[in-house]
């Protein structure tokens, strides 16, 4: 993107009178946060966050309380997110179970045991109908979210896995493992097609770019990558954290919101492929981040058993 002097001005006096704010701090859960999802279905105004508690709470953002608590899992919760059509609640725990639980109704939920050792992530396609898990097993499941049927396994890795995802358009999954590998998988076929080797640290969180074509991987070493699978080839290269945790990517694809054990929120500018934001609030490490589905907010967990929403506040020139 080619900006002019006075635009880059005019873009940066923007940026200091509308930073990012801190809208309100959620209490509730006892011990550290481990995940954070938004309800896809923006009406309802909801995101839920899991813990090492062992529960997953249901968060109103309109009135800033708590909706629901559900309780269930025997262990530390490891992973939450909302189906995309926003009816159901997934959540993934070193029980070696996933729950789904209906988001507008307290009480119980169904259940699978998906792993015989912990899982450590899990993720739905975009058409809502599968769900992929991954665990200390060193495998990737794809279950049928309607049947919770087993469809297949993605298995290469050889320690324990730290997160997969979906591809936007379902075809190719993403994953990071303790092996330091990164690995692109094809969906229908179960096959590895590309294997991206970290020198640096462990991939321990990965978020697909809605392009399709590229990821960006949060490294333990406080690095950020983004790689393009078309050219199998490094696009951009942040050292951010002194051990980077999560991330996550804004609606319109130009902003990287990254956290670490440092306690730090950075925010990337990736049109620009600079940092234009630090933030602080938690007391010790953020341990997940997320924006939400309009881009107008972002939410954060830590250690400090604490859960922050944030004011975007971004303008676009």
């Amino acid at each position: 993107m080619d900006i002019s002097y006075n635009q880059k001005y005019d873009r940066t006096q923007l940026m200091k009178e509308n930073d990012p704010a801190l809208k309100v701090v959620l209490k509730g859960h006892r011990k550290p946060i481990t995940d954070i999802t938004f309800n896809p279905d923006s009406v309802s105004n909801q995101f839920a966050t899991g813990s090492e508690d062992g529960t997953l709470m249901i968060w109103n953002t309109s009135n800033n309380s708590r909706s629901y608590n559900f309780i269930g899992h025997t262990n530390a919760v490891t992973g939450v997110e909302f189906c995309p059509n926003g009816k159901i609640l997934a959540s993934c725990s070193l029980d070696q179970t996933v729950r789904f639980w209906t988001p507008t109704v307290k009480g119980s939920c169904s259940e699978f045991k998906a792993h015989l050792m912990p899982i450590q992530c899990l993720n739905f396609s975009d058409d809502s109908t599968k769900l992929i898990t991954g665990a200390r097993d060193k495998a990737i499941k794809m279950w049928d979210v309607s049947t919770k049927h087993f469809m297949s396994s993605f298995l290469g890795h050889n320690h324990w896995l730290k997160s997969a995802k979906f591809f936007p358009d379902g075809k190719i999954i993403a994953s990071g493992a303790e092996d330091k590998a990164i690995k692109f998988w094809d969906v229908i076929s179960g096959q590895c097609i590309h294997t991206f080797a970290s020198q640096e640290g462990i991939p321990v969180h990965i978020a697909p770019y809605p392009n399709n074509n590229s990821v960006a991987v949060a490294l333990s070493s406080g690095a950020v990558r983004v790689y393009e699978l078309r050219t199998r080839k490094l696009q951009q290269h942040y050292v951010l954290h002194t051990e980077t945790t999560y991330l996550s990517w804004h609606p319109t694809d130009n902003y990287l919101l990254t956290c670490g054990k440092d306690g730090k929120v950075r925010i990337v500018d990736v049109v620009e492929g600079r940092p234009i934001y630090t933030l602080g609030g938690h007391d010790g490490e953020v341990t997940c981040i997320k924006f939400s589905p309009d881009g107008d907010y972002f939410a954060t967990g830590g250690t400090d058993n604490l859960v922050m929403v944030w004011k975007t506040n971004f303008i676009e020139c």
